[in-house]
């Protein structure tokens, strides 16, 4: 383990009087009690002096220990954990002892403080209650939270008398800099008597964390200097001008806290803790010198068993080169010694065997940025850079002959590079994005590669080895992508996705495998009765594909030349597949006939992963082997990386024998026979021509790993890689750096300077301790973009034992008096609504599986870690045990439950559409803009026909992108009646809706569900209701780093189609009627945004009298 001390110099901004003072790094969540401080640091909880000094470790736990907050008499800390998998609430004596758990439920649980009396803890949840978390306590004696407050909450101080509170009702990420729109944060004080509640501050910036102070003001964190800086600012209690206290000019300040007695507030500032005295207004540092090991050694030899990031067969098929954690190895396919290629702090990955087998190709970012490397085969020699192009490298292939390789880059460009070390030369670039997968002809004289047009729809090209002008050779107006020819270079493979936007969230497209005959066809494929002769060529049975793969082996370089007849390419393009299932990974086989693909069947593709070989006429479909099916129920990850939607086969390769296929699934390698394993069959599938079915359908029995046709074997090896955590997490920061760097969407940085911004944060990777606090630092770095889908997560998963409680499918409320919980709502089609459950409104619940539950026990955990498990639950129409009935149930996920409300929410909200309209306006709610959302809005569409007015309700929603699928549907107009005879007539197209209607929004309407009602404006479809939205739109993606860790990515820009090209990022879509739901609103169950959209839509009705039936227009 390595210690760190801290003594760096502080630089006292906005402290006057101070010269200098000890600075600790990365000290985080602060509070302070009579002379003594407490913060988290390595993930532990500490105590120090106010001088520094008397440092105390308190906890010391492999799970992170954080927002440390003192009781009111000091002696007790309470903090959040996740030792459960999660944040839960504990507590612990504030000079040390053991921790005690107050909370069980599978929510994260953030502490924010106690109540004036000493007696409960106050935190921030989110519970699948509501849209929004909520503000609860919780006893220190344990027992049930309950509410704090009646509205939602995400930071919170109580008043000094207990009872006030102080709250942001919602909040971006503190990290975000500059960010100005409805997301941001106000200063709302509840009346928890009254109910009521006052808004103390309204600026479109930061008013975060308020904090009461026994001096009648509340004092917050404000970014309303501008410039993204900080300081702390306060308020009259009761309302008034917001007073700057702090003056820093730089830094920023973080999660405040104050003391019990209301008069010190300590917070972190330019990742140091500082301390201001409310009376003196004096702001000094804390000085801390802490000398402590990390939670984990710092340098780890870590064992790898026949585990890999990627790999790469060997031309010989008797090797292969893996990429695990970052250095590159050689290991045998059956016996043989392993070799190291690389070892070092770089990031080593994508590795390839070049034709000849003597190098090994990868990309590192050793020099600093990714470039492209090669390095003996044999582990002997150095490794040369080939590239130095400022640019991500994003895929390569070599050349047969060995002597180039072709790659593509992040700026949309082909390059090929020579081995001899001439410069890489630039091929051809794309306007309209990235170009990819290339692919060299067998005699060397081609690239093909696939590239986007102006119609964003891409299509397959082929250019010549030393440049010129591209020949385009596939016209449909779908996605042609994964080139590769076959091995006798008279064909030349692909994939097409026909329709759908799944990628999105929108509809699966159908993605095929296809065949392009180069050469002008001499005979019918499609006619087997056109010659006689009976040979391995034309013989599609079992035997005779065992033979002609066997017999088949890689051509020797050169071959012959490819000769491409280019008048009708598009009438020789032929389908190969014909699945139910999406495709995509494939390889052709050394015969130039068979293809190896992998499909999954299922919703979206992702049930269990098959491997097949197929004919490229479509014939002899077969398959191979089977993977691991994916997880079968909510939160079980299933086995070790096989998560992901073909369950992680990838990276195929048939051995130059053609008898073996290499694939990866999940984290192995495995191989197996290409044809002719035990249970091998062959079959065109149902209905003939390649068809794929059902799993079931097909040849041989499925199963797990291995089923199917024919055995498998996993290709083993072990593999010891030493870790330097310090130097890794500054290779991970870099790799975090370069990836906004290249795959933001603008270019020009939202005006940020992007070096500048490496500078300043790339110094504190020195004193990270863990992985999360590198999480932190680099969340910081992208914060100064005020980009939306940004951040990087640590990953923290669910750790093993992880709890995951358990949901009885109803509200349940302590009827103190009977000394029961009583049901106050059973949900519908939860577990509970079942006829033989019996449980109505009013019952009482005695007992979970035996064990008697009373009002304020934390019956939840009682219920952790059931999913997928009956209870049972003894019930009773009295608070007694006499007459009670048992029942067993299957309780669900809190997924599940907040499902279970928002459906509730939405027949509440039709209910009332339909009572303010007498009937005449139809309600739909759009929960998100995906797939399963846009298939429920057609469905509920049809129904809603006969309506003569819609409100289209997106509040709340999150985005993904169907935004054009439900504007094309709503922007139809009739053009016929349809009325067969003795019928009511009907308006065509029947998809279409043509009545008035409005669009519903508010600040959580975000992403996709700003574009919608921007669009449905811009279109003249009606008006849009609500407040303005939250400004968040940009088309994200994700990169994985090193240790898994992951960032989010965002690289397309959306803008309105105004003269001016709006930028639709930090906008926020305006309504045009402005309503608000107040929190007296929502306390009364009033939904004002509601109402003024039914009223808005019946000004548009005709009188009720005029209207004689049917769907008006």
């Amino acid at each position: 383990m390595r210690s760190i001390r801290l003594l760096a110099l502080a630089l006292l901004l906005g402290a006057p009087g101070f010269a200098s003072a000890r600075e600790a790094k990365l000290v985080r969540y602060p509070d302070y009690h009579e002379g003594k401080v407490a913060f988290c640091y390595l993930g532990d909880l500490w105590t120090a002096d106010i001088n520094g000094q008397n440092l105390q470790r308190l906890t010391v736990h492999k799970a992170r220990d954080v927002y440390p907050r003192f009781s009111p008499d000091g002696k007790w800390i309470a903090f959040s954990s996740d030792r459960n998998g999660n944040l839960d609430v504990f507590l612990i004596p504030s000079q040390g002892g053991a921790v005690k758990p107050l909370t069980f439920h599978s929510a994260d649980d953030v502490v924010l403080g106690w109540t004036p009396d000493g007696q409960s803890v106050l935190f921030a949840s989110q519970r699948g209650e509501d849209f929004m978390g909520k503000l609860y306590t919780v006893s220190i004696d344990g027992g049930m939270p309950r509410d704090a407050g009646p509205d939602m909450g995400v930071y919170a101080s109580y008043s000094p008398d207990g009872k006030k509170l102080a709250i942001n009702r919602r909040a971006q990420s503190y990290w975000r800099k500059y960010y100005r729109g409805a997301y941001q944060s106000d200063v709302t004080v509840m009346d928890l008597a009254s109910k009521t509640f006052k808004d103390l501050t309204d600026f479109k910036g930061m008013d975060s964390w308020p904090l009461w102070a026994a001096d009648g003001h509340i004092y917050f964190v404000s970014d309303r200097e501008g410039k993204g800086l900080t300081n702390l600012w306060r308020v009259p209690e009761n309302g008034g001008e917001a007073e700057r206290i702090t003056t820093f000019t730089s830094g920023d300040v973080r999660f405040p806290e104050i003391s019990g007695d209301g008069t010190t507030i300590v917070f972190e500032h330019d990742f140091g803790i500082w301390k201001l005295d409310l009376a003196t207004k004096e702001v000094r540092p804390i000085p801390l010198d802490i000398n402590a090991e990390t939670q984990e050694s710092l340098t780890e030899y870590r064992e790898f068993n026949s585990q890999a990031d990627d790999f790469a067969l060997a031309p010989s098929g008797k090797r292969i080169a893996v990429s695990i954690h970052g250095e590159i190895f050689t290991a045998p396919t059956d016996q043989g010694d392993l070799v190291q290629i690389t070892n070092g702090a770089a990031r080593d990955r994508d590795v390839e065997y070049s034709p000849d087998g003597k190098w090994i190709t990868y990309v590192s970012d050793a020099s600093g940025r990714e470039e492209i490397y090669i390095a003996p085969a044999d582990g002997t020699g150095k490794a040369k850079k080939l590239t130095d192009i400022d640019a991500l490298k994003s895929s390569y292939c070599w050349s047969p002959d060995a002597k180039e390789i072709a790659f593509t880059t992040s700026d949309g460009k082909l390059y090929k590079v020579g081995i001899d070390g001439q410069e890489a030369k630039e091929l051809v670039a794309s306007k309209y994005g990235n170009i990819s997968r290339p692919a060299w002809s067998p005699d060397g004289k081609w690239i093909a590669y696939s590239r986007p047009d102006v119609s964003r729809t891409t299509d397959i090209y082929l250019i010549p080895r030393g440049g010129g002008e591209e020949k385009k050779i596939t016209f449909d107006s779908y996605n042609d992508t994964n080139p590769r020819f076959s091995a006798d270079g008279k064909k030349l493979y692909f994939v097409r996705a026909e329709g759908g936007l799944e990628r999105f969230g929108g509809e699966r497209p159908e993605t095929q495998l296809y065949v392009l005959p180069l050469e002008r066809l001499e005979k019918d494929p499609d006619d087997n009765g056109a010659t006689t002769e009976e040979t391995d060529s034309n013989d599609n049975s079992p035997e005779a594909m065992r033979r002609r793969l066997a017999s088949a082996r890689a051509p020797k370089w050169p071959v012959g030349e490819v000769k491409i007849d280019w008048s009708g390419l598009k009438r020789r393009t032929r389908r190969v597949t014909r699945s139910s299932a999406p495709i995509f990974s494939y390889t052709p086989a050394w015969d130039s006939k068979t293809l190896v693909f992998v499909a999954s069947d299922g919703p979206g593709g992702r049930g269990i992963p098959t491997l097949y070989a197929i004919q490229d006429d479509g014939k002899r479909l077969t398959r191979i082997t089977s993977g691991s099916p994916p997880p079968t129920s909510e939160g079980e990850d299933g086995p070790r990386g096989l998560r992901g939607r073909f369950g992680g086969i990838s990276t195929l390769y048939v051995s130059r024998d053609g008898r073996s296929v290499f694939f990866k699934e999940g984290d192995g390698i495995y191989s197996a026979p290409l044809l002719g394993g035990a249970g091998a069959g062959g079959s065109d599938g149902p209905g003939g021509g390649g068809r794929l079915g059902a799993l079931a359908a097909l040849t041989g029995p499925t199963g797990g790993p291995g089923s199917g046709g024919g055995s498998r074997k996993k290709i083993a090896f072990t593999v010891k890689v030493k870790i330097d955590r310090p130097a890794e997490w500054a290779e991970m920061f870099g790799d975090a750096w370069r990836t906004m760097k290249y795959r933001f969407y603008d270019p020009k940085m939202h005006g940020q300077d992007w070096d500048a911004a490496r500078v300043k944060y790339e110094p504190l990777v020195q004193y990270v301790g863990d992985r999360q606090e590198l999480m932190n630092v680099i969340n910081e770095m992208i914060g100064e973009l005020n980009a939306s889908h940004t951040g990087a997560s640590a990953g923290r998963g669910r750790a093993e034992g992880a709890v995951q409680t358990g949901h009885l499918g109803l509200d349940l409320v302590p009827d103190d008096e009977a000394g029961r919980y009583k049901v106050k709502h059973v949900y519908e089609d939860g577990p509970c609504d079942k006829d033989w459950v019996k449980v109505s409104p009013g019952d009482y619940l005695i007992a979970i599986d035996g064990k008697p539950v009373t009002a304020g026990d934390n019956y939840y955990e009682l219920l952790n870690r059931r999913l997928n498990r009956r209870v049972r639950l003894t019930l009773n129409s009295k608070p007694t045990e006499e007459g009670a009935w048992t029942v067993r149930i299957e309780p669900i996920s809190m997924t599940a439950f907040s499902q279970l409300r928002y459906d509730r929410w939405v027949k509440e909200r039709r209910e009332l559409v339909d009572k303010l309209s007498e009937g005449r306006i139809g309600y739909l709610h759009i929960k998100a803009m995906d797939s399963a959302s846009l298939r429920k809005f057609e469905k509920e569409l049809r129904e809603f026909r006969h309506k003569e007015g819609l409100v289209i309700d997106e509040r709340w929603n999150g985005g993904g992108n169907i935004d054009q699928e439900l504007l094309g549907i709503l922007v139809q107009r009739p053009y016929q009646v349809w009325q067969p005879r003795g019928t009511e007539p009907t308006e065509r197209p029947f998809s279409g809706y043509f009545g008035p209607k409005v669009v519903l929004q508010n600040w959580r309407s975000a992403s996709n569900a700003e574009m919608f009602p921007a669009g449905f404006r811009a279109l003249g479809l009606g008006k849009v209701i609500g407040t303005p939205t939250m400004g968040a739109v940009i088309g994200t993606g994700s990169y994985t780093l090193i240790d898994g860790s992951t960032i989010r990515t965002p690289g397309v820009g959306v803008y309105l189609a105004n003269p001016e090209r709006t930028n639709l990022e930090n906008y926020g879509v305006q309504p045009d009627l402005y309503v608000e739901n107040t929190p007296e609103d929502n306390l009364a169950g009033r939904d004002r945004q509601l109402e003024v959209a039914v009223q808005e839509v019946l000004k548009q009705l005709k009188p009720k009298e005029e209207v004689a039936g049917g769907q008006q227009r």
